[in-house]
């Protein structure tokens, strides 16, 4: 408390003595502007919840207080040295009831610090630098209570001229946590440097630049292993006009990249260059080169990439493109050769009260690829996106399973088996699935590390065929479309186990749009030599207002998902509102519903969440209360949660 106490008394010392003092006057010590709150608030939790038929009941009362502030003061003056403090203290109490452990109490605290010190505000050369300071103690829904410190400092150069511009930062964070019930502990520290330095050469806009950034990550997690990683990553970019109209560019990038730690060893080289150029008669002509050199303390690989693209616009009406592109990976397991080419068109007529769009491709893929059986193959960070109702397959076949690591999209976080998602067999792929209630939300970007088995030399000509034609009628009353997609082979020399994805896809969709409403289906027929599926949807989208007052909006969506190949079925519903009632300028009503409902293997879920707001403010005081619920029925775990809250806070 002393040390709160302490924090509290220098932030309002921060200039406040020479408040009256003219504004960016010379001066021994200058207060610039200070803002802050002083509230109260609180709020009331009922939850139950029964796993496997054990139900534990508890309330969580909470009241607590809050002083926040934050002041800007300089010393001697403004350009020279400029002061940000700002700092918040929140003392709370709490008192938790169970109906399967004893009844405790709590005092809670949250409390922050920041500060900034800026030296030659403004000026060609300025040097800055920051330190933070935060701590709480607060209950983790659906875990346990918490305990929680944070650190961070750093500082920053900037060398402002017209010669060679210059920044330069360093900044350290560590953060500490302990659940209390448990006793498990979390770390994590990280250290960044970073420096840019860039320069024009000529008149016509050129940009040349060359960075640098050293990162060391440390964590620590709840089963006491410990990751540590450096990566150093250096990039020189330059980009080039070759005419004051800016019709001709090429551009540069060269990117190394070098990683030691725990997890991994490697070092990286990747090289792409590209020229653009805008030519006569409409035409438009891209083309890049693309060299990676990668070793990898498990392999290596080389690959080069040259591709070409010749655009051309008639009219306004049609496009169409040429490409070809050459590819090829030198790995230490295989080496694998590509030669891409295709054409498209994209046609747009303008038709009575609508348009008419018509979009055609053919995709040629000469693969050859030379490995001896049973090698293997180290994928790591292999990018993928997880959304409720879409089939993600990993992208090599004969994967091991024990070998798969899902990762959040920076790597930090690893998610857990059978608790955040599902691997799930189709043929020779894998699947993976996110389950409901785990950490990976809908529509979540993941990484996945991987081992997969080659399984020897094999060679393949690929046809990919794309017809899509959309029709708009009575100005955008009316939308439909079709699209048709095909895969097929020729030229193969496989082994007997190697899986080719044969496929015919067809995708039809209509949407009405009447006013504020939209109202759309679509049929999803894919059939596959992998995953075969046919699936149907159905969406709303209500978005609009009433007499300035009104807002509100309606979301709605149906996907009934079949895998054909053993005919299983998943069901995905969701229905969502929000309404907003604006009873004074400053004051509102607010209501925000929910409902989710999945039946399936492994997915079967109920989900129904509320919560009605009201909100208020006169003058300098701004008040909040609100009730809200929640209710899942996941599997064999039920949760009821019950919970009103409330604020008010006064600002200056």
């Amino acid at each position: 408390m002393v040390r709160h106490l302490t924090i509290l008394l220098i932030i309002f010392a921060a200039g406040s003595l020479y408040a009256q003092q003219p504004p960016d006057s010379f001066q021994v010590w200058g207060l610039r502007h200070y803002s802050g709150s002083v509230g109260l608030r609180g709020f009331y939790r009922e939850q139950r919840r029964t796993i496997s038929g054990i139900t534990d009941f508890s309330t969580f009362p909470f009241l607590y207080g809050n002083i926040q502030l934050n002041t800007q003061s300089y010393l001697g003056h403004p350009n020279l040295l400029l002061l940000d403090i700002g700092g918040e203290f929140n003392p709370g109490l709490s008192r938790q009831r169970y109906t399967v452990s004893p009844d405790r109490s709590e005092v809670l605290t949250f409390a922050r610090l920041n500060t900034r010190a800026t030296l030659f505000s403004g000026k060609p050369v300025s040097l800055s630098g920051h330190f933070d300071l935060s701590s709480n103690y607060i209950n983790r829904e659906y875990v346990t209570s918490l305990r929680t410190d944070a650190r961070l400092w750093g500082v920053n150069f900037n060398l402002a001229n017209k010669i060679l511009p210059f920044t330069a930062s360093y900044s350290d964070r560590q953060w500490n946590q302990l659940e209390t019930e448990t006793g498990r502990t979390y770390r994590n520290r990280q250290k960044d440097i970073r420096a840019t330095v860039s320069r024009s050469f000529t008149r016509l806009g050129d940009k040349n630049e060359l960075s640098f950034n050293s990162y060391d990550f440390f964590q620590e997690d709840q089963n006491l292993v410990q990751v540590y990683n450096r990566f150093t990553t250096w990039q020189l970019t330059n980009m080039y006009y070759l005419d004051g109209r800016k019709n001709y560019s090429l551009r540069s990038f060269i990117i190394g990249f070098n990683q030691r730690g725990t997890t991994l060893n490697q070092d990286r080289l990747q090289i792409l260059e590209s020229v653009n150029l805008r030519l006569p008669k409409q035409f438009r002509f891209s083309g890049n080169f693309d060299y990676t050199l990668l070793n990898q303390q498990v392999q290596s690989l080389r690959q080069m990439r040259l591709n070409a693209t010749l655009e051309h616009q008639l009219y306004a009406s049609l496009r169409s493109s040429l490409f070809v592109e050459q590819f090829n990976t030198y790995h230490s397991a295989y080496q694998e050769n590509n030669l891409r080419t295709g054409i498209s068109f994209n046609y747009i007529k303008k038709i009575p009260t609508g348009t008419l769009n018509l979009q055609y491709s053919y995709k040629q893929h000469r693969q050859q690829i030379s490995s001896k059986p049973g090698s293997e193959i180290r994928v790591f960070d292999e990018p993928h996106v997880l959304s409720d109702g879409e089939v993600v397959l990993l992208n090599l076949p004969y994967v091991d399973p024990a070998s798969v690591v899902v990762k959040d999209n920076t790597g930090a976080i690893i998610y857990q088996l059978d608790f955040d998602y599902r691997l799930v067999h189709h043929n020779e792929f894998l699947e993976v699935v996110r389950i409901p209630g785990g950490q990976i939300p809908n529509n979540a970007a993941i990484l996945v590390d991987y081992t997969a088995a080659q399984v020897g030399s094999y060679s393949f000509i690929a046809h990919r065929q794309l017809f899509t034609v959309r029709l708009v009628l009575f100005r955008q009353l009316l939308e439909m479309y079709y699209s048709l997609s095909t895969q097929d082979y020729s030229g193969i020399e496989s082994p007997e186990f190697v899986t080719l994805n044969f496929y015919q896809r067809h995708l039809y969709g209509g949407r009405l749009n009447i006013w504020l409403l939209n109202i759309g289906i679509e049929r999803d027929e894919y059939r596959s030599t992998i995953v075969p599926y046919e699936k149907m949807r159905y969406y709303l989208r209500l978005n609009g207002s009433f007499n300035k007052k009104w807002l509100f909006s309606v979301n709605g969506d149906i996907t009934d998902l079949l895998l054909t190949e053993d005919n299983t079925r998943q069901f995905y519903a969701s229905l969502f509102g929000k309404m907003v009632y604006r009873i004074k300028p400053r004051t509102s009503l607010r209501l925000d519903t929910g409902y989710r409902k999945q039946i399936g293997e492994q997915i079967d879920l109920d989900l129904v969440t509320a919560k009605l707001e009201f909100n208020t403010a006169y003058r300098n005081l701004y008040m909040r209360a609100g009730v809200e619920v929640y209710r899942r029925f996941y599997i064999s775990e039920n949760f009821d949660f019950k919970g009103i809250y409330f604020q008010i806070d006064r600002r200056f």
